[in-house]
């Protein structure tokens, strides 16, 4: 896919930097961001920047206006965007009790606000008549199944798959595609604190039907094809990139 480029949000490390691997690798040039340009930062940077042409936007976008500053920055680097990968992120959800409208709002204005607004100045810049042009917007297997204690979180996810279908047949007149990701449990420095504990990794994969825990290259691939030419009559619809874990029920036989 020489020539095309793309902006991952929140793409120096977890599923970001997965899916920014997976572009890279087939010839994309790629635009990283994340809000601070750290040591994460700079070995993203470093490890993109050996596969193709590597830009990086440090944006915060879970400030006001920071996901049309992201999109004018990264246009900036090459001219134009093919596909623009709503993936930054966060998880803050306490015990039902102790929610606040502080943690709230952090958790909106990241996973709902800054998709929306970065969705909308991409589509406001792509050109009459452009072709191949696509938006994915990174979800969760809770965006369709809810988690103890994770009310905020899981209905942030909710909101993001209404996002792609509203964004979805809102955009079809442009010729621009709207699909979203939906990973399952998958190992990355926001997960990396429980799945430290042997006991409970090993009780959650064997809950999973492929028998693991995702990794962020799982991921992908799939948002790859979902930005490629083979997808080209795809719109408006949910990947789920889980290990079969929404296709599962509760197991009423004993473990062996």
């Amino acid at each position: 896919m020489a020539g095309r480029t793309v902006c991952i949000t929140g793409s120096t490390q977890g599923i970001g930097l997965g899916i920014a691997r997976a572009f890279a690798q087939a010839g994309y040039r790629i635009v990283l961001n994340s809000h601070r340009r750290d040591a994460a930062a700079e070995a993203a940077i470093a490890e993109i920047g050996a596969l193709t042409e590597t830009a990086f936007c440090e944006v915060d976008l879970s400030l006001s206006g920071g996901g049309e500053k992201l999109v004018a920055e990264a246009i900036g680097q090459w001219g134009h965007l093919d596909t623009l990968v709503n993936n930054a992120g966060t998880f803050a959800d306490t015990s039902f009790g102790e929610l606040t409208e502080a943690i709230f709002e952090r958790t909106f204005a990241l996973n709902v606000r800054a998709y929306l607004f970065a969705a909308q100045a991409f589509a406001n810049a792509v050109p009459e008549g452009a072709e191949g042009r696509s938006i994915i917007c990174v979800g969760s297997t809770n965006s369709m199944a809810a988690e103890r204690n994770s009310v905020i979180y899981d209905t942030s996810k909710g909101a993001v798959l209404m996002l792609v279908k509203s964004l979805a047949v809102t955009l079809a007149a442009r010729g621009i595609r709207v699909n979203g990701l939906g990973p399952g449990l998958v190992r990355t420095p926001l997960t990396e604190g429980a799945l430290s504990n042997d006991l409970l990794r090993a009780q959650l994969s064997r809950q999973i039907p492929l028998g693991r825990i995702g990794v962020p290259d799982d991921i992908g691939g799939a948002a790859v094809f979902l930005a490629s030419p083979e997808a080209r009559y795809i719109t408006g619809q949910m990947l789920f990139v889980d290990g079969g874990i929404l296709a599962n029920q509760l197991s009423w036989g004993l473990d062996p």
